[in-house]
């Protein structure tokens, strides 16, 4: 078996060297305006593949176990801009039609096929200080469906990898953070030295080689990168029509995901397309309104279909279980807060838990921990669920805390309690994060008990 080392040195001469390339001379003086125009309205056709190669990685109790993972995706979608600029400060936005997403994982022996499904096939893309989000305009994505979408190469950002001015064969630039943080999908970075150099021209397309590291973060975890990669420029088109690159990736395992020890190839393939995208009115007063940045909110379905919520995209689910789905929140690429919601089962007619049952249960859960009560409430949600709410306050090793807790219930429904742990310092960054899955949350009558109920008043 070869080395990802040895991979990757194969991906760079495929990327690198296509076939009829020539090397380019530092001897040349021609000279390039590489500055790519791309209007508001202009369409076109994507066709992207991605392939990742290496291994997971999966701490345990015991150890750090090396997972062998392979992913095979593809992507055909037509886009239509919105609006456009150079400038990485400048928000990108465009409206996505996709014929084809999907991603084919394999990690060990266990193998898991995404796709998306023909009712979100129409996407809003955007890109905003650097951050790369996908969204439909009339629902929500889950997070599986986002995750599968939002790709690297994305075809708002390659334009920005040129320098919007003229370059002769041999001149080289550097490219800023905010264009690679988007470009491949991170969520921060910390360093970026990579640069791009002119090679050479042929049939009115300039061949442009891009290499350098980047250290950062994706979903908050600590990664590096080393990038090789090759791309072509229509000086007719005026944009990138080709866009290949080759990733070897050490990310490093954390509390929200695994770690990867993986390389990875992307191809993109643009073709310059005239025809208008057929776009609902709907969607399009959402994707011309471009002072509002397009929403973050996932939706999320229990397996069984008892319930359902929305959340913030800051929000990662870390573990789900029958009964029990662990969430961790994610703030200024740092961990925030923690929400365990546990399934319970409904609550037996006529009997419902008193805010003083429910504060004492808390009490007595918390603890030498606990300091003082500082919250009980009773309401009714928004989807007219009844809800108990306590907050209360004390500290776990001489750390000040702050706990959450919530128990959402309603006639022949399961009963769900979430319990939200964070540090008091982040109490005012944090503010009432989980109060959106709180009031989102839709409880769905259980079958079983629905149908007990009707025999019994037969």
């Amino acid at each position: 078996m070869r080395t990802t080392l040895t991979i990757f040195a194969s991906l760079l001469t495929f990327v690198l060297l296509p076939a009829g390339t020539g090397l380019w001379s530092a001897e040349s003086n021609s000279t390039y305006l590489l500055e790519a125009a791309l209007p508001a309205g202009s369409t076109i056709r994507a066709k992207v593949q991605l392939e990742v190669g290496g291994e997971m990685l999966v701490p345990t109790e015991e150890e750090l176990k090396r997972l062998p993972m392979e992913v095979r995706a593809s992507f055909d979608y037509r886009e239509q801009l919105v609006k456009w600029s150079a400038d990485a400060a400048t928000i990108a936005r465009s409206v996505r039609k996709y014929d084809k997403a999907e991603a084919h994982i394999k990690v060990d022996q266990e193998q898991i096929t995404r796709t998306l499904p023909a009712e979100e096939q129409l996407l809003l893309a955007e890109v905003r200080a650097g951050e790369s989000l996908l969204a439909v305009a009339t629902g929500l994505l889950n997070r599986e469906q986002m995750d599968l979408v939002n790709t690297v190469g994305n075809t708002l950002v390659i334009d920005r990898l040129l320098p919007g001015k003229e370059m002769k064969e041999g001149e080289s630039w550097k490219h800023d953070a905010a264009t690679i943080q988007a470009l491949l999908c991170m969520d921060h970075v910390a360093v970026c030295e990579v640069t791009s150099v002119v090679t050479e021209e042929k049939l009115r397309q300039v061949q442009i080689r891009l290499a350098g590291t980047v250290h950062g973060t994706v979903d908050g975890t600590p990664t590096e990168m080393e990038l090789r990669g090759a791309y072509l420029f229509h000086l007719d088109a005026k944009r990138i029509t080709k866009f290949n690159l080759a990733i070897k990736e050490s990310r490093k395992p954390s509390d929200l995901v695994p770690g990867l020890d993986v390389v990875a190839k992307v191809n993109v393939s643009v073709t310059p397309h005239g025809k208008e995208l057929s776009i609902p009115a709907e969607v399009r007063k959402v994707a011309e309104n471009t002072k509002t940045p397009l929403s973050r909110k996932l939706r999320y379905e229990s397996q069984e279909g008892n319930f359902s919520f929305e959340y913030d995209s800051t929000w990662y689910i870390t573990a789900e279980e029958r009964d029990l789905i662990s969430l961790r929140e994610l703030q200024d690429h740092e961990l925030a807060a923690h929400c365990n919601l546990n399934v319970l089962p409904p609550r037996s007619e006529g009997r419902q838990t008193t805010l003083e049952q429910f504060e004492r249960d808390i009490r007595e859960s918390l603890g030498d921990k606990l300091e003082s009560v500082t919250a009980a409430t009773a309401w009714k949600t928004e989807q007219g669920h009844d809800c108990l709410g306590i907050i209360a306050v004390g500290s776990v090793d001489e750390v000040p805390m702050e706990w959450r807790y919530y128990l959402v219930s309603d006639e022949n429904c399961p009963r769900l309690s979430l319990a939200v742990t964070l540090e008091q310092s982040r109490r005012k960054a944090f503010a009432d994060a989980e109060r959106q899955i709180i009031d989102t949350l839709q409880l769905v009558q259980s079958e079983t008990t629905t149908a007990r109920k009707a025999e019994t008043q037969r």
